[in-house]
């Protein structure tokens, strides 16, 4: 008798086993959300397992850590919502306030690109229409793109990239109908991602990471991930880059954080745009003259303009006249933008005007 019941409970176990071992097989993550590098790109964005719950409402899981920028970059009106995955018991190192902090490997960093139906009212809907993700390797970072299906179920990769429509009203209450949204071919992404020929993240660097969190004003967000044990002691006198949608803000200052988030990654010393020798983001200590004033860009003729960009004189400066074209070669940012941002002309056409 105890002969068979130790055979059956042995035979329970084995079981047990081989169930926990097929189930676990093609798991791509434990329960932690470690996830396994060499499996990486997934078909389906569910298969990372980043959120919890239903999908389409992006909360994040163990592991997965949500996080703001100061200054953003403007996408044909898109609301961002942006995550970072770090394996467990690993943290990023702070390396300066304007370079992005050091990643661990097998770091993901996480970018939903979204439209609400109304922004005043986020109530009324939303819709996701891509998520992007820049995966540390071993040796390099690598970019992955997924489009999310109408159900708003799940999200599929696109290595070559794609089109949709998209629609939002803005906090001014103005429709925007964005006719041809791009979502970039993966190799699209080393344009704007390149420093030094090496692909890596823009946004996160702690001068744009310096602020408060939005769910408790007494908390900076570097100091949430200090507390968190995700981020290593840094530099506690931060130079912080502004939001530049605070129209409080001196011209000059603001203008000057919006072409950082939205033009920088390209024109900075190291950049896309190196070789054409304006270098407009935030800490560019360098000749004036390499900020765009009365430069005459090196691979661009534009009509009846001569200098990037003339003091006093916005409609004189090819610096604004591209930004208001949609269609190549004039439009700039040439990738990631199909229609005008009307606030993001305003502002450098004000930083412009107020330039001696």
């Amino acid at each position: 008798m105890r002969k068979n019941i130790y055979v059956l409970v042995l035979l329970s176990l084995m079981l047990l086993g081989s169930s926990c071992n097929i189930e676990d097989k093609d798991a791509p993550i434990n329960e932690y959300g470690n996830i396994d590098l060499n499996k990486v790109p997934y078909n389906k964005l569910s298969d990372y397992r980043f959120f919890t719950g239903a999908m389409n409402e992006l909360n994040p899981a163990q592991g997965v850590y949500p996080y703001d920028l100061t200054a953003s970059l403007f996408s044909d009106y898109a609301a961002k919502e942006r995550l970072i995955y770090l394996p467990e018991g690993t943290t990023m190192e702070y390396q300066g306030d304007f370079k992005v902090l050091e990643f661990p490997i097998g770091t993901i960093i996480i970018k939903n690109f979204i439209y609400y139906e109304d922004v005043r009212d986020k109530s009324l809907g939303r819709t996701i229409l891509e998520t992007r993700l820049l995966v540390r390797k071993e040796t390099k970072w690598k970019p992955f793109a997924y489009k999310w299906n109408d159900e708003q179920t799940e999200a599929t990769r696109l290595i070559v990239g794609g089109t949709a429509t998209a629609s939002t009203i803005i906090e001014n209450g103005t429709l925007k109908e964005i006719e041809r949204y791009v979502i970039p071919r993966e190799l699209d992404c080393r344009t704007c991602h390149n420093l030094n020929e090496e692909m890596t993240p823009i946004g996160p660097k702690p001068a744009n990471l310096y602020m408060m969190m939005k769910d408790d004003q007494s908390l900076n967000q570097l100091d949430h991930f200090v507390e968190n044990g995700i981020l290593n002691e840094y530099d506690y006198s931060v130079t912080q880059i502004p939001d530049y949608s605070d129209s409080t803000l001196d011209p000059i200052i603001r203008g000057r954080a919006y072409l950082d988030a939205n033009c920088a990654f390209c024109h900075r010393q190291g950049g896309t745009s190196n070789a054409n020798g304006l270098y407009i983001n935030w800490d560019y200590e360098g000749e004036r003259i390499h900020t765009g004033i009365f430069k005459i860009p090196t691979n661009y003729n534009a009509p009846g303009l001569q200098y990037d960009i003339v003091p006093g004189n916005p409609d004189e400066s090819i610096l604004l006249y591209r930004m208001t074209q949609t269609e190549a070669p004039d439009v700039m940012p040439q990738i990631g933008r199909s229609i005008n941002h009307d606030g993001g002309i305003e502002i450098i056409s004000e930083y412009i005007s107020n330039l001696e």
